[in-house]
């Protein structure tokens, strides 16, 4: 692969200052090299890697160096680049040994790899992929240019839209976690609902997003969800949520647009939060929380010792308030 500086100027839409170098790839601030693209989304970063030889960089702010491309968002261009320069490729075709029943509608260029099953009256449209060993159960619709990596389990009566990626080891539309205790035992409510997930989400390794009771758990469209979180039944997430690592959302949880759970955020059941929240990572949501508003309660490691004696003194608070 080989391109310029003034190729990927004018492909970011930005401006060329310098030379006009012959590249031939892209390297990380951590690992910069000659003679590729390199990407400073902050000033600092252009500090960090302005003695790189023969390389252009791609900065937000103009920098002293001897080839860079100025642009509005750096790491909106470095996206561009990475479409463009490298492409994602996927197979097409119907493996011999994968099984479609065939009621099923498979639309133009779908691909369904090795041991994957494609159950009664499913609905793939086109350009889906289902890699290898995933399964998507009877009555689905997956919809176009989504893609189903390996060893994915799409439940019954799953909805999901355009543009949707889902990671290995997702599972969705299980059981909710829903049952009534009663003296002669616990009672399991059956689920009869599905799960629906709209255009343009994608969703993490291992995830797990469960079925509804009566209704639908919903993903709304453009929402991000990293690997190993946990959204159990009836849950409603608005548009363009972040949802990080090992977020757990309760039963009957909903979110507004764009709202963003950073890393182990455990919510309770039937908690409501608005537009535009941000919640720190560790924080236990068990109450409403309100639009716009950045939320959080966590305890950041400190040195061991000097915890220890935190815990002592957090022990006699109550004789404290006493006196």
């Amino acid at each position: 692969m080989r391109f310029n500086s003034k190729d990927i100027a004018d492909l970011v839409n930005g401006l060329l200052f310098g030379e006009n170098l012959e590249l031939v790839g892209v390297s990380s601030l951590e690992n910069p090299k000659e003679r590729t693209l390199i990407f400073c989304p902050s000033e600092r970063d252009a500090e960090r890697v302005k003695n790189v030889k023969n390389a252009t960089l791609v900065v937000s702010k103009p920098v002293e160096h001897p080839s860079y491309i100025l642009v509005k968002d750096a790491k909106l261009a470095l996206a561009t680049v990475l479409e463009k320069l490298y492409p994602e490729e996927h197979p097409t075709g119907i493996s011999e040994k994968a099984h479609v029943e065939s009621s099923a509608v498979l639309g133009e260029d779908v691909y369904v790899g090795p041991f994957a099953y494609i159950g009664k009256n499913v609905v793939l449209e086109r350009g889906v992929k289902v890699y290898p060993f995933s399964y998507i159960g009877d009555h689905s619709f997956v919809g176009e240019n989504t893609v189903i990596f390996s060893g994915v389990h799409i439940y019954p009566r799953t909805v999901i839209g355009k543009n949707v990626r889902i990671h290995s080891g997702a599972v969705i539309g299980a059981d909710g976690f829903g049952y009534h205790i009663t003296k002669e035992g616990i009672i399991k409510l059956n689920h009869i609902g599905n799960v629906v997930i709209e255009d343009n989400v994608e969703i993490g390794a291992n995830t797990t997003i469960d079925r509804a009771m009566l209704d639908s758990t919903i993903v709304g469209k453009e929402t991000k969800i990293d690997n190993l979180v946990m959204v159990a039944h009836n849950c409603r997430l608005g548009e363009g949520n972040l949802i990080v690592s090992q977020v757990g959302l309760s039963g009957s949880v909903k979110t507004g647009r764009n709202v963003i759970l950073a890393g182990q955020v455990g919510v309770a059941d039937h908690v409501n939060i608005g537009d535009n929240v941000q919640v720190a990572a560790k924080s236990g949501v068990s109450k409403d929380l309100e639009p716009n508003k950045i939320y959080g309660a966590n305890l950041p490691a400190i040195e061991w010792s000097k915890w220890k004696r935190i815990y002592v003194y957090l022990l006699k608070l109550p004789e404290l308030f006493k006196k």
